[in-house]
């Protein structure tokens, strides 16, 4: 194993290979203690014993304090705490054996058009998560947030977080600076990763996770554009999703890049209620847009989805196979009753007992093929 001092060197050293001026950001020396000390923390002996542990949650967010410093407040209320062992506390008290990583809403766009921050952030962020896999590579993998909306800032940053740092995916928000993943200024992303999965094991993995929705007004500032004055996480995020799905469906990003697999938060959000009346403006890619939202979209239960929203999918001949489990740890905590979330899945009386063991296992290893490791179930 390297020292924490050649874990903070290696940083140092491909950011400056990449022209990355990780300085910019004022809490750098913060962000490389903290990724130095987890790189001390190797020890096994503080572990929960997950004797019983066999789900894997796919829509988890890992939040380092100098990331919930400089975030504190998240979709309207106040940014969680959190630490790797109670992470793995949670995992254990809820029967989970591996869980998924990627930052939350803001990612890397804290800075609005300020791209060197934006770059640098998003580079600090893939190295903690990175590094906190390492540590516990049986029960976490993780998914690369990107500079969105620097294309080709983006594309140099996956490719070295896929290539280098081990992600198993990407990550991206609804919307970045008001630019949806429809958008055709982001095809180059796609067609990394397009080319990617080409070469490789012939699919790659796009989380979406919502954020605030702002414009960009006719001088260039941003502003909120979210009508209501309720907070964001109430239903707005639902909008949100619904609108990214939107965009990649309009612009036939999921017909051009057949070997995307798009994972999607809470259910498809509002997605699936708007859907019949969205594709009526594009017939001519409805009936194959209907395929791939039931084979290459993967919908997770954070939420709540089950057992009520999740009908909406249901009814729309998306099968079960596509059903992932998520608890959205540790945003979720606080919002909502974790166990009663749990349990809308585990309890779902038009679920078989098979249909929820694929729900909270068997789907996502399907998904990610092998990818992601985790111990032999007991």
């Amino acid at each position: 194993m390297a020292s924490s001092s050649t874990c903070v060197d290696r940083i140092k050293a491909r950011a400056l290979r990449d022209d990355i001026g990780l300085s910019v950001l004022s809490f750098l020396d913060e962000a490389l203690a903290d990724i130095s000390a987890l790189s001390k923390n190797r020890s096994q002996s503080q572990l929960p014993p997950f004797n019983n542990a066999f789900r894997i949650d796919t829509h988890t967010h890992p939040v380092p304090s100098w990331f919930r410093s400089l975030q504190p407040f998240s979709a309207g209320r106040e940014t969680p705490s959190w630490d790797p062992l109670s992470h793995l506390k949670f995992m254990d008290e809820h029967n989970i054996t591996h869980s998924v990583l990627c930052v939350s809403t803001p990612q890397a766009n804290a800075f609005p058009d300020d791209r060197a921050k934006t770059i640098a952030l998003a580079r600090l962020l893939n190295e903690f998560t990175a590094e906190l896999v390492k540590v516990y590579p049986e029960r976490f993998s993780w998914l690369a947030v990107t500079p969105l909306p620097y294309v080709e800032d983006t594309v140099a940053e996956v490719r070295y977080a896929l290539e280098e740092l081990g992600a198993v995916g990407v990550g991206v928000l609804t919307n970045h600076e008001g630019l949806y993943p429809g958008e055709e200024s982001f095809d180059p992303l796609w067609t990394y990763l397009q080319e990617r999965a080409e070469k490789g094991d012939g699919r790659e993995i796009v989380f979406i996770h919502p954020h605030d929705p702002v414009i960009r007004l006719d001088d260039g500032s941003l502003v909120s554009s979210k009508p209501s004055p309720l907070r964001s996480g109430l239903g707005e995020f639902y909008f949100e999703t619904a609108r990214a799905i939107s965009s990649i469906t309009a612009n036939r990003t999921i017909i051009k890049f057949q070997n995307l697999h798009w994972r999607i938060s809470h259910g498809a959000g509002a997605f699936p209620d708007i859907s019949d009346r969205f594709l009526l403006g594009f017939l001519k890619v409805a009936v194959e847009a209907r395929k791939i939202y039931a084979t290459r979209f993967w919908y997770d239960s954070a939420g709540p989805v089950y057992p009520r929203q999740i009908k909406g999918l249901l009814a729309h001949d998306v099968p079960i196979s596509q059903m992932v489990f998520g608890t959205d740890y540790p945003y979720g905590i606080g919002f909502w009753d974790v166990n009663v979330n749990i349990a809308g899945l585990s309890e779902a009386a038009f679920l078989s007992a098979s249909e929820k063991e694929e729900v909270f296992s068997k789907n996502a290893k399907a998904l990610w093929q092998g990818k992601i490791r985790q111990p032999m179930r007991l």
